[in-house]
């Protein structure tokens, strides 16, 4: 009677979390990308020498943090070339294919609290696909640490000078295709990921998730509780909304709105949710305006409500890049 009980339970649990799937399925809105797009801009000479650094010789500290059958996963420890905010070493961890060959590679860029399940999701799900997955650490001084709108613009400007070097590590190790390199990024991690697809030609596909611009748009229109405390903050000291705004519209140059113009519609995923208060949906939007129109989700939820779509934006993202490298 007991196991009957426990069967009972178990089917459920399954219809339950059958029924919550398809509920959830079935309220996304999806759009392909603008059938009229004609193909992004070319990028300056000017703007490529302000996202430039020395290159030079990378001597990485590599250590082996753990092992699937598919993959290994690597701690790898590198310093900047350039640094314009902070002083720490590039790190990320690397989920690299164990049998020989150059394999498809993607970075993954993390929330503002840094790695978490989430991003470990992707990386895990595409690593045993055949994917290697380079998750990216967000540096301990981080965007909550700035103070005036320069600072702003050097963070994220960082942001652009790390991951173009860890782009120029993997493609010189030998499990890595540089001809199939990808970049996915959730919330602050998705609007780093818009940047560096503005700048770096490498990246042949991106998934931006709850992304959105300008920085200044997000900073007046967001309802997150420390950019609102910080608001409060300026706004007691005397300086209003509106010199906060035209601070940030002119000195952050390193913004999705002005690089999106460079990224190719063609190539990119959008996850946008319909609520979100903290990317705003009108940030968002914008975002997805200047850069084209490209493919976008719409999901029927709130910034955080939306990682109740994470399994869907795991294997949609999954599909995306396989075949936008031709992966059967």
């Amino acid at each position: 009677m007991n196991t009957k009980l426990k069967d009972l339970k178990k089917a459920r649990v399954f219809e339950l979390i059958l029924i919550s799937g398809t509920v959830l399925l079935c309220s996304c809105a999806h759009y392909k990308c603008d059938p009229d797009y004609t193909g992004p801009g070319k990028r300056s000479a000017e703007l490529l020498q302000y996202y430039s650094y020395p290159k030079q010789q990378i001597e990485a500290k590599v250590e082996k943090i753990g092992e699937k059958k598919r993959y290994l996963v690597q701690k790898i420890e590198f310093p900047s070339a350039l640094n314009v905010f902070g002083t720490e070493n590039i790190k990320i961890e690397f989920y690299v294919q164990k049998k020989a060959g150059k394999f498809p590679t993607v970075l993954v860029l993390p929330i503002s609290g840094g790695i978490d399940f989430s991003v470990r999701g992707f990386a895990k799900l595409f690593a045993s696909n055949g994917f290697n997955c380079a998750v990216v650490h967000n540096r301990h001084v981080d965007l909550d640490d700035t103070e005036t709108a320069e600072e702003v613009e050097n963070y994220f400007r960082q942001t652009v000078l790390d991951n173009r070097q860890i782009l120029d590590y993997l493609v010189a190790r030998e499990e890595v295709d540089g001809d199939r390199l990808g970049c996915l990024g959730l919330s602050l991690g998705g609007i780093r990921a818009s940047m560096i697809a503005g700048v770096d030609e490498r990246l042949k596909c991106t998934v931006m998730g709850l992304a959105g611009g300008s920085i200044a748009d997000i900073n007046i229109l967001s309802d997150k509780k420390e950019i609102r405390q910080y608001k409060e903050e300026l706004i007691g000291m005397g300086i209003s909304s509106e010199i906060i705004y035209a601070e940030l519209s002119d000195k952050v140059l390193t913004d999705p709105i002005r690089l999106a113009q460079y990224t190719d519609a063609r190539n990119v995923l959008m996850f946008t949710a319909m609520f979100d208060r903290v990317v705003p949906r009108k940030c968002c939007d914008q975002l997805r305006k200047a850069m084209g129109k490209p493919e976008t989700v719409y999901l029927l939820s709130g910034h955080y409500g939306s990682f109740l779509y994470l399994p869907y934006a795991e294997r949609k993202s999954l599909s995306f890049f396989k075949e936008k490298f031709e992966i059967r």
